[in-house]
């Protein structure tokens, strides 16, 4: 069993984690144009390549942990002696070379935000993978995996929140102390970049791998895709955890756009108090989420959860412009189920990797985590263009004061049915998995007599 104190040390790889998605999904793109001074379309190309690069490294750093052997454990010794550089890199991303050129600037920056992926890619693909390494316990997984949302979403608020409140904007704290907005985000980046690696050793330092009996995997990319494939349980976990993530992050690509474009509220702090209340919300109800599941099985309890935040989204096509409690009790409502769409797929993943050591005879965590990463960040990336997409055929105005009751009406209805409609296909493939907790002990219960078979062969 694994301790209260030691779940929640698990959990801070991912408090870590979110400390910089928070400050980098709400804050980088605007440092880079409005702070840096790089052209829009310069800075679009930093992410496509960035990105990119990112998606490629993560399959190959999972098949490099799970050949790693040595005395800090496969995925650990990663986190320990990743976490520097990792915190350093992201530092970097705040700051950038004063001159006047557009390309100098586009080179620096398209470096070191490759630099901070692969830092990240590192010490965060290894860090996924230790869950099916800690425990094989069915509901000690779900256990586990609720603290470290409840810890993911503490992140994604301190990096919404308190970094805003540090460098954006003349009232930002660094930016009174110091006049600079190139200062204020620099300095900011730097308390960031120092709290999220020290988080993240401290993580690793206080955790253990109890299950190192992966397998050298000698097939190659295509080669093991093709595996993993032919199991219904990795096609269909798989199809559902990316549902979830890509409904979670439309509902946040549009959030700001709503709240500040639909309802008017025009950005600043109203638009900060409704980005942290449905994260501290989904913290306060992670709890509940993880109790209905040690009773249910996880896909019934995905399943009740994607309904409710479904008919709740529906709310926003009906809110009032500037209507502050109308928004605050639907903010309510979404952050109360949004916690079991982030928990319960988080929870389904690590089960896959003992079906595909029962049917491949190989277990490969690295590998398959760095599988579904890669997966994740293509379909994220093409989510958010669609998004993009619709704003602009809907002819939405960047920059403008007041956007036409058109587009007001699309942002809505975005936001109000894609998310939940998506949540909603993606309950058939939850139970199209049937990763059910009787399922998954005999499963278990197999392979470990293969292995004391092994063992007594082997001596």
């Amino acid at each position: 069993m694994i301790s209260k104190k030691e779940k929640i040390f698990y959990g801070l790889g991912d408090l870590s984690a979110n400390i910089m998605i928070g400050s980098i999904s709400f804050f980088l793109l605007y440092f880079m144009i409005n702070v840096a001074g790089l052209n829009a379309t310069y800075t679009g190309f930093v992410f496509i390549i960035a990105k990119g690069w990112d998606a490629i490294t993560d399959y190959f750093m999972g098949r490099i942990s799970d050949k790693t052997k040595s005395k800090y454990g496969k995925r650990r010794v990663y986190m320990l002696f990743g976490a520097i550089p990792y915190g350093l890199a992201f530092m970097f991303l705040w700051l950038y070379p004063d001159v006047s050129s557009q390309m100098v600037k586009f080179l620096y920056f398209t470096a070191i935000y490759v630099l901070y992926n692969t830092t990240w890619t590192i010490v965060y693909v290894p860090y996924t993978a230790l869950t099916a390494n800690m425990t094989q316990d069915y509901d000690e997984r779900t256990s586990l995996n609720t603290v470290r949302i409840i810890m993911a979403n503490i992140g994604l608020l301190m990096g919404a929140a308190v970094f805003g409140l540090l460098a954006d904007g003349p009232e930002s704290i660094f930016y009174r102390l110091m006049g600079s907005y190139r200062l204020a985000y620099a300095f900011s980046g730097v308390v960031f970049g120092t709290m999220a690696l020290v988080v993240m050793w401290l993580c690793a330092h206080n955790i253990r791998e109890r299950h190192d009996e992966s397998d050298e995997n000698k097939a190659g990319f295509f080669k093991t895709l093709k595996e993993f494939f032919q199991l219904k349980e990795f096609r269909n976990t798989t199809i559902y955890y990316l549902m979830s993530m890509v409904g979670f992050d439309i509902i946040m690509a549009v959030f700001i756009f709503l709240v500040n474009d639909a309802l008017g509220f025009g950005g600043g702090d109203d638009s900060l108090l409704f980005v942290a209340l449905p994260l501290v919300i989904a913290i306060a109800s992670a709890i509940v989420w993880d109790k209905l599941s040690s009773r249910f099985s996880k896909h019934q309890v995905y399943a009740v959860a994607c309904v409710y935040i479904a008919i709740v989204l529906l709310g926003c096509i009906f809110i009032p412009a500037h209507n502050y409690w109308a928004l605050g009790v639907v903010c309510a409502l979404v952050g109360f189920g949004m916690s079991a769409i982030q928990i319960l797929p988080w929870a389904s993943l690590p089960d896959v990797v003992e079906i595909d050591e029962y049917h491949h005879g190989v277990r490969r965590e690295g590998a398959y985590y760095g599988i579904i990463s890669f997966l994740y960040k293509v379909a994220s990336g093409l989510s958010l263009a669609i998004v993009t997409w619709v704003l602009g055929a809907v002819q939405y105005v960047e920059g403008a004061a007041i956007q036409t009751d058109s587009v007001k009406l699309s942002i809505r209805l975005l936001i109000g049915t894609l998310p939940g409609v998506i949540f909603l296909i993606s309950i058939i493939f939850a139970y199209r998995a049937k990763l059910d907790r009787k399922e998954f002990n005999r499963v278990k219960e197999e392979l470990l007599k293969r292995r004391q078979l092994k063992n007594e062969e082997s001596i």
